[in-house]
């Protein structure tokens, strides 16, 4: 046996022939096993835990943009119901990555950016949200309420209307704009399937129904966005709907084009 007794205990020989206790360095082996046990156990559980957020939090966000569905459903065939508003909390139901597209670069860029997060700054603890109506594409099971703007707040529980673009049934171009989640059938999810062919219907507070035939699918940088989002980008009564996709890690927007059909007003 590589070792000798002395006393009590036991000692063993290193490579270097230097005599060291055993039962002390099993008891240090020991300590440290459990300790990096402790350590495996926690990181799984924190790993756990941050699986758990997203769902989570998609589900509660689902929750609440369905039951905003179900009220304005209702408040659309009520005519003495001309405006309609949700009232929700500042920093609730972000959406990972949501931010604003800038069309500018350099020293410009960086003013526009510190100007729109100076302004989120100073929103109120409760934010407003106005209802212009509901979106339906049907090929892609969309059904969502469609807000007056498009802040990052309004694309957190439906889609938003550009402000510098058209109101539906317009003279202009009409542009959408809604996340791509991650979770089936949420928001612009599947826009990306949307076909040649495909009708969006755009229905208002009043009740109203516009029905555009979608012409055409593209994919552009975002830099390119400002040729198609403004009420003059486009001809006739067009409409036009702006989502992330996830090639590239979402650094290019998918754009669905429609034209209103004949006859709608």
């Amino acid at each position: 046996m590589n070792g000798d007794y002395k006393g009590t205990k036991l000692f063993g020989v290193d490579e270097n022939g230097r005599k060291y206790d055993r039962e002390a360095r099993r008891k240090k082996n020991k300590i440290i096993s459990n300790v990096l046990l402790v350590m495996a156990l926690l990181f799984a559980i924190v790993a756990a835990i941050f699986l758990l957020i997203d769902p989570i939090k998609n589900r509660m966000r689902k929750k609440e943009v369905e039951a905003q569905v179900e009220k304005v459903e209702e408040i659309i065939i009520r005519p003495d119901v001309t405006e309609y508003t949700i009232v929700v909390p500042k920093d609730a139901n972000k959406v990972n990555g949501e931010d604003y597209d800038i069309y500018a670069e350099g020293a410009d860029a960086e003013a526009i950016k510190a100007e729109i997060e100076a302004a989120l700054a100073e929103m109120p603890d409760d934010v407003t949200l106005t209802v212009l109506g509901m979106i339906d594409i049907d090929s892609i099971d969309c059904h969502f309420v469609v807000f007056d703007n498009d802040t990052v707040i309004d694309l957190r529980y439906g889609i938003g209307h550009h402000q510098s673009s058209v109101l539906p049934g317009e003279d202009g171009n009409c542009c959408l704009l809604g996340h791509h989640m991650r979770v089936e059938g949420m928001f612009f999810n599947k826009l990306i399937d949307v076909k040649i062919g495909d009708t969006v219907k755009i229905t208002t507070l009043d009740g109203k129904e516009y029905i555009y035939i979608v012409d055409k699918t593209i994919v552009v940088d975002p830099s390119e966005l400002e040729d198609y989002v403004d009420g003059d980008d486009g001809t006739g009564k067009q409409i036009t709907l702006v989502s992330c996709t996830y090639t590239g890690e979402g650094t290019k927007r998918i754009l669905v084009i429609g034209h209103i059909l004949e006859g709608e007003d």
